[in-house]
């Protein structure tokens, strides 16, 4: 079990910095957003904080939740359903932009 555990963390650290990069790079604003409600402007830069915000703050939580205070034995599940909460949150970042 402890090998799960260290793969899934594992992906979750390969692949959390890529997923945050692209909620940077496809959900910031090349424009002004002075007077734009719509596409990544829509309720003031939502998707851009909820893409690369959200995915920092899972990626944090979800990384020492799974082995803190564990006693040699973690949290297998944590990671994994981490990495679904990302591919979660990059998914609703694009339905408010879209």
């Amino acid at each position: 079990m402890k090998g799960f555990a260290v793969l899934g963390t594992v992906l979750l650290c390969v692949l959390a910095p890529i997923a945050m990069v692209y909620g940077l790079m496809a959900f910031t604003p090349t424009g002004s957003c002075d007077y734009s409600v719509s596409g990544v402007c829509s309720y003031g830069r939502v998707p851009m904080i909820v893409a690369a915000g959200g995915t920092a703050l899972v990626w944090a939580v979800s990384a020492v939740w799974t082995w803190a205070g564990t006693h040699g034995r973690p949290r297998v599940y944590v990671p994994y359903a981490a990495l679904a909460v990302i591919v979660l949150l990059l998914v609703v970042a694009g339905r408010l932009a879209g």
